[in-house]
């Protein structure tokens, strides 16, 4: 399962022995992560040991929206069957 998540999003630019148009194949999935301040850096930390996302994936620290809760954010590109 894991090899179905890329670590980049589909590139333009990226020439393949047989051109294909790969955008159709994948979809973004975000993963959120809300709390506070010390609980998203523990999971965020937490998943970036495991392997699942590099640190530089996630976005900034930020205030969610409405809540007062701090929160951060993942894209990964899943393959479509």
């Amino acid at each position: 399962m894991a090899k179905d998540f890329l670590t980049e999003p589909p590139n333009d630019t990226q020439q393949d022995a047989e051109p294909t148009d790969d955008r159709e194949n994948r979809e973004p999935v975000r993963i959120m992560v809300v709390g506070s301040r010390q609980g998203i850096t523990a999971v965020v930390n937490w998943l970036v040991r495991l392997g699942f996302a590099q640190m530089a994936d996630w976005s900034d620290l930020q205030r969610a929206p409405n809540t007062g809760q701090w929160m951060r954010v993942l894209t990964k590109w899943l393959h479509k069957n």
